[in-house]
């Protein structure tokens, strides 16, 4: 009776759906670092945008003094948007920031001059799809530390057994807000990306269940 009572307890541990936040409560998330911004080479042919061709784009340089007030930091990426470039524009990483892991969250230290616009991370899910998630609006001054949730908002399950499906981060989008001020020069600074992350779980033998959160 005592070995039976075990076995129904263990197995209804097994499939609680509060299983996946015990083993989050025992530390088996960790962080990674995704980009230093101190190994990558970022040029103007890593900005884009869809307006007319000839549109002026924004500077873009590499700088070592001025970073987020983070440990370690030694260079950040830099964009100067000059009064007559401040339109709508995408900043592409020189290769896609491929993780393989569950992501819990991103984090990116963001500095902004108080501009009328808004930032945002552009992912390709597992499946191909391009989408865009809000970070921030830019209607502050100074660094701010930016934190996104992503296990909210993308499915990042292994459809199949083994198939190692990835999310990649492709960049950034900036949209300035219509009431934006044209006289305005825009500044803005990214800083070290980081994730919280854990290893996927393998999927049961039914592969509609898998021990994701």
């Amino acid at each position: 009776m005592i070995a039976l009572r075990n076995t129904i307890i263990l197995t209804l541990f097994l499939v609680s759906p509060f299983h996946s936040e015990i083993y989050g409560e025992s530390g088996i998330w960790r962080e990674i670092l995704l980009e230093n911004f101190e190994l990558s080479n970022f040029n103007a042919s890593h900005l884009r945008t869809k307006l007319e061709k000839g549109t002026k784009l924004p500077e873009i340089s590499l700088s070592n003094n001025f970073t987020a007030p983070i440990p370690g930091s030694k260079q950040a990426l830099v964009l100067r948007i000059p009064k007559d470039a401040n339109l709508p524009f995408s900043l592409y990483f020189p290769k896609p920031i491929e993780v393989n892991a569950f992501i819990k969250e991103i984090s990116i230290p963001i500095y902004s001059s108080q501009s009328s616009g808004n930032l945002t991370l552009i992912i390709e899910t597992q499946d191909a799809e391009v989408r865009q998630l809000n970070l921030t609006s830019l209607n502050y001054r100074g660094w701010k530390t930016i934190t996104v949730s992503i296990s909210k908002n993308f499915d990042q399950n292994d459809r199949v057994f083994l198939q190692k499906s990835s999310i990649r981060i492709l960049g950034f989008f900036y949209l300035p807000y219509e009431n934006n001020d044209p006289n305005q020069e825009v500044l803005i600074a990214i800083d070290d990306i980081t994730a919280i992350v854990r290893d996927k779980y393998r999927p049961l033998r039914n592969k509609e269940i898998l021990l994701e959160d």
